[in-house]
């Protein structure tokens, strides 16, 4: 591959990459408007931009790139096998003779960027330059990083004009040199297992630099890693609990190192359709128009990609399963009845999958149980007549990582599960165009949650799940027992096991908004507190049933919901007020549709024997 504007960015030297952007007569005067706005002279704005440069600047020494490499080793390559599409990563080096790669993963673990930056080495990739975070530059670990091509940005900068100035110019050098990049579209580790929103900020780098005619196009490349086991997932799930989450350093690294010993399976690599940039301007139709648009619209896209490459695993199946039996153990035999219809139904869509075949037998789905009890996220009781396994006390967070994985898989079916139920309670009017808006109000109420496709496709999806469920659904009459007979017969139901938890993290916010004074001012690290410690109250009083359901980032997405709604405004106490209370009446009625359909599920099952 011939990559020579990459090697020449490698052989420049930190101090040269941030004197060659500062004479750039277009950068000097960016630093002038913006000295102009900060009322600063031109020589204090240009030195401060220099300082701005000599703290991100990265450079790649080989014998450095070699020594991280092998020093980094035991974080990760003695603790998974490494599953990866040959044939993808084939057509990414034949894009790459051509045109920079912009790795997208998603991102589950620190490991991440060790095991994607070793199996690209391996296969003759140029090294990528990677934006870790300034959390990572802890010494020795960040001279180290620095001199590997790790660029460790400030976590938060968003009202420094010169910082966001300065990364702005050095992402432009580095994309109008054709250098490989890479970094992870969420912002962070994900506490939950499932994709978080994207973070927009450095992708509109990228589109300013394409835009301005400073660079070729760039083929942003989506990543899918997920893994078997994952050990940092208790701590993880603990600060999504409330927990306080430990600061990175030498004592981390050493712990993280300790963690890391032991062989707990294998990690999946999955690359989905790449897309080039023009290419995605051009769908999102508004580049010009509205560059801020097109960029939310992009980084959408490109997270349905990473969702869509994601494999169901045997483990997400499995804990699937097991969190939505209300805390029962089972034997080896009701666990495969259980998990066999989900099977099935990821054989009919066919889906991507990794080993969940095994799942069909009890000898298959020994080993899964058996890995998930060293993850201490199922037990094991076999001091009775028979073995039986269950969700571990007080790991449903975890359980929840796993299933999280492959969850949006089912999103859609659990929409058309609620949305029949509610429209059979609606009375008089066409049982469809009701079940319809109810699907439409759902998706709304979870956009922060999940990535949708426009209404148009969202519509043809649903109208394919309810092909699953019933081809004969179109003669359904619309009464409260025609809906419920037609769900007992699909042969599982998932509207518990996969909304519930998100649906009450909800409805702790609206409540204690709904409770609140509409005029009261307040902040929002306080309001996040309280809704902790109020999500435990009602867990202990059952008002909760889903133990995940106290999750940070859950409340988080419903404030933003809440915000996006206008229910977090100062204005008329009265209306405001109104409105909340009606937000609150929304979450109780589709909590009250997933408690029915949980009570489906738990006849269903008993009948069939597989729930003693």
């Amino acid at each position: 591959m011939d990559h020579a504007l990459s090697r020449e960015t490698r052989n420049l030297s930190a101090p040269d990459v941030v004197e060659s952007i500062l004479r750039i007569a277009r950068v000097q005067a960016e630093i002038g408007l913006v000295a102009s706005e900060l009322k600063l002279s031109g020589p204090n704005a240009t030195e401060r931009t220099r300082a701005c440069l000599k703290e991100m600047v990265a450079v790649q020494k080989p014998w450095v790139v070699a020594v991280y490499r092998w020093a980094m080793r035991p974080l990760h390559a003695g603790t998974w096998d490494v599953r990866v599409d040959e044939a993808a990563l084939q057509r990414l080096a034949r894009l790459n003779e051509s045109r920079a790669l912009i790795f997208l993963p998603s991102h589950r673990s620190y490991a991440d960027p060790l095991v994607l930056g070793a199996l690209l080495d391996a296969r003759g990739f140029p090294a990528n330059f990677t934006l870790p975070g300034a959390n990572m530059a802890f010494w020795p670990l960040g001279p180290l990083l620095r001199r590997a091509g790790g660029i460790t940005i400030r976590r938060s900068f968003r009202d420094d004009a010169i910082y966001k100035l300065a990364l702005r110019e050095y992402f432009g050098h580095l994309v109008a040199r054709r250098t490989n990049l890479e970094w992870y579209i969420e912002g962070g580790r994900s506490r939950t297992g499932k994709l978080r929103p994207p973070r927009y900020g450095l992708l509109r780098y990228l589109l300013d630099a394409i835009q301005a005619k400073r660079a070729d196009d760039a083929i942003l490349v989506p990543v899918s890693i997920t893994y078997d086991e994952l050990p940092e997932v208790q701590s993880m799930a603990a600060e999504e609990h409330g927990a306080t989450k430990q600061p990175e350093g030498l004592g981390w690294l050493a712990r993280y190192v300790r963690q890391q010993r032991n062989h707990v399976g294998a990690v999946h690599v999955r690359f989905g359709e790449p897309l080039a940039l023009s290419e995605g301007l051009a769908a999102a139709e508004v580049g010009v128009v509205n560059p801020r648009l097109a960029v939310e619209r992009i980084a959408f896209e490109v997270c349905d990609r990473i969702n869509r490459a994601t494999p169901v695993m045997a483990n997400a199946l499995a804990t699937l399963a097991l969190l939505g039996v209300r805390g029962r153990a089972l034997t080896m035999g009701q666990v495969v009845r259980l998990v066999a219809p989900l099977l099935d139904y990821v054989v009919r869509r066919d889906l991507p999958t990794t080993d969940v075949i095994g799942l069909r037998t009890a000898e298959g789905t020994r080993p899964i149980l058996l890995a998930l009890g060293r993850a201490r996220v199922v037990t094991c009781y076999d001091g009775g007549a028979e073995a039986v396994y269950g969700i571990a006390p007080g790991q449903h967070n975890v359980a929840a990582f796993y299933r999280n994985a492959a969850i949006h898989w089912f999103v859609n079916r659990a929409i058309v599960e609620l949305a029949f139920l509610s429209a059979s309670e609606q009375g008089a009017g066409d049982p469809r165009e009701k079940a319809w808006n109810e699907a439409l109000r759902l998706r709304d109420l979870l956009k922060f949650e999940f990535f949708f496709a426009r209404r148009q496709v969202f519509g043809d999806q649903l109208m394919a799940e309810l092909a699953l469920i019933d081809a004969s659904w179109q003669s359904y009459g619309g009464t409260p027992e025609q809906a419920r007979a037609l769900l007992a017969k699909t042969g599982f139901l998932v509207a518990h096991r996969v909304l519930r938890s998100f649906l009450e993290s909800y409805f702790v916010v609206a409540d204690l908004l709904a409770t609140e004074d509409p005029g009261d001012a307040w902040e929002e690290s306080a309001f996040i507190a309280r809704c902790l410690a109020v999500g435990h109250q009602y867990q202990l009083q059952r008002l909760l049933i889903d133990p995940e359901s106290v999750s940070r980032e859950g409340f988080l997405n419903a404030l933003k919901l809440a915000r996006n709604r206008g229910l977090l405004d100062l204005g008329d106490r009265e209306s405001l007020g109104a409105k909340r209370r009606e937000f609150k009446a929304q979450l109780r009625a589709m909590l009250a549709r997933v408690a029915a359909i949980d009570e489906i599920e738990a006849r269903r099952t008993k009948e069939l024997h597989v729930v003693a």
